[in-house]
């Protein structure tokens, strides 16, 4: 296993880059979701990230656990809907699973992947096929386990992760929505990528690449 980890003021220097990078992909997620929903995904995003980097000075001194739930609850507080609603539990549950550590190694961020992919997966009552995000965060939490038990560093399971979460976003081209609201397009979804799943693609793309100077590469 590596033997670097990450402490709370890594963290919000990463989330400074990640909220950046994020920002600059709403156009991209605002199409994908006009083409099979109501297309505020995009503006949801932008809200929660500009949230985000406001809120991360006052957490300063914070340990990584209430770190990472204090930036779910701004995300939701600050773009309430659905997606903010699997956002806050995403990090809420990722939360959990540090909670009490001072630093985080590579293998706790995999089970923080799995914590907060089974925290969606319960409050949404969805399954790998339903067209979600899980489509690509399940994926990517069983890469990023695969590279950790390989012996990788930070960046390498990052980017494994973004990879397997690029891989099931992309798949989800061919499938039909089974719950949520996009349940009534049906078959009229398929032929383009879920934004949702496209949306965790996004993100640990740009985990992947905040990593590089705040844990480097082995």
């Amino acid at each position: 296993m590596s033997s670097e980890s990450l402490g709370a003021e890594d963290l919000r220097l990463a989330f400074r880059a990640i909220a950046t990078d994020l920002k600059g992909k709403c156009d991209q997620l605002r199409t994908l979701d006009a083409a099979c929903g109501d297309g505020d995904l995009g503006i949801t995003v932008d809200k929660g990230f500009t949230a985000i980097e406001s809120k991360l000075d006052e957490l300063e001194g914070d340990p990584p656990s209430r770190l990472l739930q204090s930036l779910g609850l701004t995300f939701n507080n600050a773009a309430a809907s659905t997606f903010g609603v699997f956002f806050a539990t995403a990090f809420m549950h990722a939360g959990k699973c540090i909670e009490g550590r001072d630093r985080i190694a590579v293998e706790d961020f995999a089970e923080m992947l799995k914590g907060a992919a089974e925290g969606i997966a319960t409050r949404g009552r969805a399954n790998v096929g339903d067209r979600t995000i899980l489509d690509a965060l399940v994926p990517a939490c069983q890469a990023a386990e695969d590279a950790v038990g390989g012996g990788m560093g930070w960046h390498d399971v990052l980017s494994a992760a973004a990879i397997a979460a690029k891989e099931g976003a992309e798949n989800t081209v061919n499938l039909s929505p089974r719950v949520g609201r996009a349940r009534w397009l049906g078959d009229q979804a398929k032929g383009v990528q879920d934004p949702g799943a496209t949306f965790v693609q996004f993100f640990l793309e740009a985990c992947r690449d905040a990593s590089q100077p705040s844990a480097g590469s082995e």
